[in-house]
């Protein structure tokens, strides 16, 4: 069922003293594939992921791409959350693997509860987001992972068009392109507003 633990959530707004923020969306899939993916995945071993926004020493914020994107596609960078994880030993862990980056927390945006629908199915899936301040470590020179292909650094206004870029996906990366436009979304919308 993969319930949302809201006393885990509190707990994270009380450490780092942020009111936090809980959006709800629904993404509904026409074709099974991508949502049967997506299930598999958190009835395997991922209840939910960080979403880590990190900013670099000169203010810019670094974005992602994978070699299997279609091109010029980025996105804010992401790790997952296994289901008896503590989330921001999950987000260190995912940051130092992915970007090879030492962080510390600037703020905590708060959570995407995410429900992804197919027919009369169903799984929800919870996105943590976290703005991060870089402290050390050589991106991608340190990281343990290869998956990211290369990354981008950008302003405000690039963070813009990238999460624009990911709304806009047609093909066969549509339905991928839709969950990663929430979670980039979330994070520019909370670095504009201060509300994801």
């Amino acid at each position: 069922m993969n319930a949302f633990n809201e006393t885990e959530y509190l707990d994270i707004c009380k450490k780092l003293e942020s009111n936090g923020n809980i959006a709800d969306v629904t993404i509904r899939y026409d074709s099974a594939s991508y949502f049967n993916r997506l299930k598999s995945v958190v009835q395997r071993d991922r209840r939910g992921e960080v979403v880590f926004c990190v900013i670099r020493p000169n203010g810019k914020i670094v974005a992602i791409t994978c070699t299997e994107y279609p091109r010029g596609i980025y996105r804010v960078p992401t790790g997952g959350i296994g289901h008896d994880e503590d989330i921001l030993a999950a987000m260190f862990r995912e940051v130092k693997e992915e970007l090879g980056l030492d962080v510390k927390i600037r703020s905590f945006g708060g959570v995407v509860r995410i429900r992804f629908e197919h027919a009369d199915d169903h799984v929800m899936f919870y996105s943590y987001i976290f703005i991060l301040d870089e402290t050390g470590g050589r991106l991608l020179e340190d990281a343990s992972d290869d998956e990211i292909g290369e990354v981008r650094e950008v302003d405000l206004g690039g963070l813009m068009e990238i999460v624009a870029e990911l709304d806009a996906i047609k093909g066969k990366w549509h339905d991928w392109g839709q969950f990663r436009y929430i979670t980039s979304n979330a994070v520019y919308r909370y670095l504009k507003t201060g509300c994801i």
